[in-house]
Parts: structure tokens; sequence; C-alpha cells
């Protein structure tokens, strides 16, 4: 017995350095895998060394190769992989808000798939994403990422097929009514009695805001405004094509996230986004919540940090909560916390006789 203790005594060390290194390394192990953001880049790190560096190599990765959809149980199909030789003909170079750039994406035919959508001057991709690692709870959101040579290519679709006639509809029977590619819930325009509203270039309400408002101009560039910023007659100066007036503004003027915004909605919540990136490309996002372990929402916080990530320089937030949908062709593609009826939707639409 005596030469079992010695034994284990000798022994003691050893083990306890043992267990040391295990717990080390499962510490580690951790550590690491925060350090790893799947919602953005699959499995890669965010790329650091400055800001201007991160946003140059996001959009690289997102505008000049297919993005990767991560497994989602409300997604019926995976995006479809195109090797190179096998890509619709370009569109030749067209004269638009983006001219020659992303001439790869634009098709000189009609090419619609599962998840994208092309013609000489649209185009469209959209994925779903699932991040487990960089919140507290499992985040899934859906990025529809939106090339237009022509910004009267973003319009806004009623519920019952004008401003005037106020009213409700779901969002399939407003996608399939004014024959949506991609449409997001807007920001539920009639319910406001205030502030500007700016709808396919025309003014429905002129007054003073006192909330964040989103203004896309004709000449293609998005811009967001706090109260007290800018008057209403300067933005109609500016030649406004659409207006949104729910906010808040997720980004600030230089294009960083922000830590305080002009809203009573501020916990994690189901969301509604609009982004910008430069005149004639922008992303819609929507964001699941409210339903546990597979998507718990965004706070403002939150929000505002993912539309940095995804290169944004402008970010706008729309009404979500019950009201945050998104449809492809006319199809619910997200899981909506209620069936909630919208009055109004930001939407791409197929041309004419198409």
């Amino acid at each position: 017995m005596d030469q079992d203790r010695t034994a284990l005594r000798r022994h003691m060390p050893i083990l306890f350095l043992c267990i040391l290194l295990v717990i080390l390394s499962i510490l580690g192990a951790i550590l690491l895998r925060r350090r790893h953001v799947i919602s953005t880049f699959g499995a890669s790190p965010l790329p650091s060394p400055t800001e201007a560096a991160r946003r140059q190599v996001y959009h690289s990765r997102y505008a000049e190769t297919p993005i990767p959809t991560l497994p989602s149980p409300y997604l019926s199909s995976p995006a479809p992989t195109v090797a190179p030789d096998a890509r619709p003909t370009p569109a030749s170079t067209a004269a638009g808000l983006l001219g020659g750039k992303y001439a790869w994406r634009f098709t000189k035919e009609e090419v619609l798939t599962d998840h994208t959508y092309s013609n000489p001057s649209i185009s469209i991709t959209w994925n779903a994403y699932r991040d487990e690692l960089s919140y507290s709870r499992p985040v899934t959101f859906y990025v529809a990422d939106v090339l237009l040579q022509d910004v009267t290519s973003l319009t806004t679709a009623f519920a019952k097929g004008s401003y005037s006639a106020g009213g409700r509809n779901t969002m399939e029977a407003i996608a399939k009514k004014n024959n949506c590619i991609v449409a997001i819930s807007g920001d539920f325009a009639r319910w406001h009695n205030h502030g500007l509203i700016v709808r396919n270039g025309e003014v429905f309400r002129q007054q003073r805001f006192s909330w964040d408002l989103g203004v896309l101009y004709k000449n293609g560039v998005l811009e967001t405004y706090e109260p007290g910023t800018i008057s209403v007659a300067e933005i109609l100066e500016k030649d406004p094509w659409q207006s949104w007036h729910f906010g808040p503004e997720l980004l600030d003027h230089n294009g960083k996230p922000k830590t305080k915004f002009n809203t009573t909605v501020g916990r994690r919540n189901p969301r509604s986004v609009i982004g910008y990136y430069e005149p004639g490309h922008y992303c819609l996002v929507l964001v699941d919540g409210r339903q546990g372990k597979y998507s718990a929402g965004l706070n403002m916080i939150e929000l505002s940090q993912l539309m940095y990530t995804l290169g944004c320089v402008r970010a706008y937030n729309l009404d979500g909560g019950a009201t945050a949908h998104m449809s492809w062709i006319d199809k619910v593609i997200n899981s909506p916390s209620k069936g909630r009826k919208l009055n109004d939707v930001i939407c791409v639409c197929f041309p004419s006789g198409s």
C-alpha cells in the first residue's frame, strides 16, 4: 500500500500537468472559434489590418465569386454552382449607373435560377446565412445583392395597388401581383402621419421628419439623415426617387457602425434593411428572429455591425418584427415570426413583357 501511495505521489505532477493542458486546449479552441464569423466568410477569420482593406477583401469575395449558401432548414435547395466556362454570355457594357462594372453579372438574355436573376440591366443574387458564433444565440439572415443600371428598377409596390388605397396584403400576393423578382418589407408608409414620403418619384407627404430618414435619389445615391440635419425642401431639390420614414440609420456618415440610435425598438427583433455600396449597387437584408434556436434576431448594435461587415457605406432599418418578410419571385423565402400582412414592399420587378 505504501508503495502504491509513493508511486501515486510521484506521478501526481504529471497528472496535474495533463489536466492543465487539456483545460488550456479547450479554452484555446473556444477563443479561436469566437474569432471566426461564419455569417459572412464561411469559416474564415475577418480580414484585419485596416477598415479599407477589410471592405476591399469583402467586396472582392462578394461581388466577384459565388456566395456560399450555409445550411438552413428553410431552404429548399442550395444556390447553384456555375462553372466559369458555363456562365451565360455577358451583356455588352451598358451605359448606366454601373457602366462596365460587374459586367459578368449582367447577361444579354434573361437568366433565372433558384438564387439568381440577370438581364442586360439587372443582376440579383440571394443567399441565406446561419451564424452560430457571433452572437449569444443563433441568427439566420438573408442577403439579396442587387446590381442595377437604372435606379427606377428599384420600386415600391403597395398592398392595394397605390399609396392612397392603403390596406394590407400578404407578401406573396403583393409580389405576384407586381411581378416581383425580389421583395422585402418596407416602412409601412400609411401607418405614419408625418415625415417625407416619396415613392417611385411621386411625393405623397412632405412634412418635417422626427425619425431618421432614408432617401434614394434618381442618380442612384442612397443617403440617410437624422432629424434636423437637412430640410425636406433640400431633399426635394435633389430629386428623390424613394424615401422611407422608419429608421434608424445604421451607419454613420463615414460608413462606420453606430452604438446610439434614434429608435425605441433597439432590442433583438426580426429586421428588414436596405444597404448601399455605390450608385447602382444595393443589398436587401432580412434577419429572422423571435424563433428560439433557429434565429433570435439582432439588436441595433449587432445589426449595425452586420451591415458594416457586409461592406455597406449606408444602411437603413425598415419595418421589422412580424412585418419582416423577403420573397423570391412570389414565394416567401425567410421564416417570418408571424404572418402579418404588409402595406408596402421594396422590390425589383421583371421588365414589362418578361
